[in-house]
């Protein structure tokens, strides 16, 4: 047991300290334009290799998005609840609470956890969290109704592209898929090290207020996902891809609008970076429950 989760973990967390160690010693590295090489190149064509060529089962990719979907509902309507019965300004704090990290860890450790299929199922949560992170997260956190942002999304048209093959029962000619395939291979690398990257930048605040809502929401995450696990009856790697996203940190994309928008971004930060080091600790506990 131990082997084999050491086995998964290794790989995503040696990877993600060589980013941090790689800023640390000031060498070149911009999380920022590797992140817009991700969600523009890197993403889109993952998503669409792997929706073309999926090893798991149309219905259980389908199946994931609908509870990506909402998930994500329910983290934007409990938060909002509680939020506005402590006082908290929705604006500013809702949008780094509701937005979970399903790219750059979820998507290494549901690979290494379950192997294709797992990535595949991952990536119907990634699909669904970044498209709606960057539509209607950047919405609220810019306060700011932007519906033409949907349309310039590289990942739409990709997604779109592959449910036209597999609605026609159509393979996508061999060019496409070695394209797709060997740009979508640079991403999962590229995200692990652009969070440690991000992390070594980072300079938090308010550690012990942040602290607080960090336990909360991973409580909250993985409270949901076990919950409907549970309701739905999933099993294998349908059920452990669902229970490994809902523990999902917050995502460093909430850091990057924060800043943009000016919406308290050492408090983001600081939730950025402590959810992420419980992850670290938290992760080993979910995968032996898993594994």
């Amino acid at each position: 047991m131990l082997i084999a989760l050491f086995n998964v973990l290794a790989p995503v967390f040696i990877t993600v300290g060589l980013g941090y160690a790689w800023a640390k010693f000031k060498l070149d590295i911009d999380p920022a334009f590797i992140s817009r090489i991700v969600i523009n190149i890197g993403s889109p064509a993952l998503v669409f290799h792997g929706l073309t060529t999926m090893s798991a089962s149309t219905r259980d990719f389908a199946t994931l998005a609908v509870i990506a979907a909402g998930m994500l509902v329910l983290f934007v309507a409990v938060n909002a609840v509680v939020l506005k019965s402590l006082g908290k300004p929705l604006q500013r704090w809702l949008h780094p609470l509701s937005f979970p990290n399903w790219g750059n860890l979820g998507l290494p450790i549901c690979l290494f956890a379950y192997g294709e299929p797992g990535l595949t199922l991952a990536l119907a949560f990634y699909a669904v969290g970044s498209v709606t992170q960057l539509t209607i997260g950047l919405i609220i956190a810019s306060g700011e109704w932007r519906p033409a942002l949907l349309m310039r999304m590289p990942m739409v048209y990709f997604i779109g592209a592959a449910l036209a093959f597999l609605g026609t029962g159509t393979t996508p000619p061999l060019w496409l898929l070695n394209t797709t395939k060997l740009i979508g291979g640079m991403m999962i690398p590229l995200m692990l090290l652009s969070l440690g990257a991000s992390l070594a930048q980072l300079h938090i605040g308010h550690v012990r207020e942040s602290a607080g809502f960090v336990v909360y929401r991973f409580a909250l995450g993985l409270g949901l996902a076990v919950a409907i696990t549970g309701l739905l009856g999933l099993e294998g790697a349908a059920r452990g891809v669902v229970i490994i996203q809902g523990a999902m940190p917050i995502a460093v994309l909430n850091y990057l609008l924060a800043a943009r928008f000016n919406n308290m971004p050492s408090f983001v930060a600081s939730l950025v970076l402590l959810s992420t080091l419980l992850t670290f600790v938290t992760i080993p506990v979910v995968l032996m429950f898993l594994l």
